[in-house]
């Protein structure tokens, strides 16, 4: 097999199988990735039109290891697929429609500037066990105060992922201020991560200025992805009363003292979990970034799929 395109479509299906997620034609065309692990090898092109990617789905090239029903794409013996993602579909949004609620009164909460929701709910592909995978934007300077109330809030409505308890619990390991939008984990994981990302509640125009960040960097992985310019219906938006609540706290817990106590408090609270000095562990802590993933999924999926891929041998 020679066409770069071929390739790149059936690396694309590939990808998406480690995850039991079949593709129509127009989601491989907009997450095409390239069948190279390396963005800087110089290949023919970088992006192809839609066009020229349901009609290479028709070669027989293409055929030989990929198998259509429903308008879905997979690899030849995953046809079970195309009812596992229609049964997690439903699901998802059912998990998604029972956040939005929680985040009623989650933008309540001082500091807070945006909500998202990640993870396979946010590619409507969650399981009954999933719990609920958050980035959460917080104001600049605000980050360690903010996290501490956001996770206490959480707690208190019985909310909160942690040990066992898991279902339908909101995972709070990735925060960001809204001055340090980049992502700092730029790989084909992230980009195919953060290209679903589905924002709950938006404070004004977050999301807009974090897809503008994001964007140069995803492409390098995604060359045809692109950010939506339309409002998701299920994004909340702070109202005049919430605004004015969060203002009014903000003051309050605005003081210098109180961050820097907090940062702290929690900065030591990270370096005595165990789960921080696990090796392949992802922990950043400082006042941009606090993330913790101490089993972060890129690497396995990266590493599944690429056997996967290698398995088909072609040529």
């Amino acid at each position: 097999m020679t066409n770069q395109l071929q390739k790149n479509i059936i690396a694309t299906i590939t990808y998406f199988d480690v995850n039991d997620y079949p593709l129509t034609s127009f989601e491989i065309w907009k997450h095409l990735i390239k069948a190279s692990s390396s963005i800087k090898e110089n290949i023919e092109r970088n992006n192809w039109s839609l066009t020229e990617v349901i009609q290479t789905l028709e070669t027989k090239e293409v055929k030989k290891y990929v198998a259509q029903k429903n308008g879905f794409y997979f690899l030849y013996g995953r046809e079970k697929l195309v009812q596992i993602r229609n049964k997690r579909e439903v699901i998802s949004v059912y998990k998604i429609k029972k956040l939005r609620r929680k985040a009623f009164l989650l933008r309540f909460v001082p500091f807070v500037r945006m909500i998202c929701l990640t993870g396979k709910l946010s590619q409507k592909n969650g399981s009954d066990k999933s719990d609920l995978d958050v980035f959460i934007v917080l104001k600049n300077g605000h980050i360690w105060t903010g996290r501490f109330l956001f996770t206490a809030i959480t707690q208190l409505f019985g909310w909160r992922r942690y040990g066992k308890k898991q279902k339908n619990r909101i995972c709070l390991n990735y925060y960001v201020t809204e001055k340090s939008l980049k992502v700092p984990t730029q790989d084909l994981f992230s980009a195919q991560e953060y290209s679903f990302i589905l924002p709950i509640f938006d404070s004004g125009k977050i999301f807009d200025k974090f897809q503008q960040n994001n964007l140069a960097w995803m492409r390098e992985y995604k060359p045809n992805y692109n950010f939506s310019e339309f409002k998701s219906e299920l994004t909340i938006f702070d109202s005049k009363f919430s605004h004015w609540f969060k203002a009014i706290f903000e003051k309050l817990f605005s003081f210098k003292f109180i961050e820097n106590q907090m940062r702290k408090f929690q900065k030591q609270k990270i370096l005595d979990n165990p789960k921080t000095s696990e090796f392949g562990a992802l922990i950043i802590a400082n006042d941009d970034h606090l993330v913790f993933l101490p089993e972060p999924h890129g690497p396995k999926v990266f590493s599944e799929y690429k056997r996967r891929f290698e398995a088909l041998e072609l040529s």
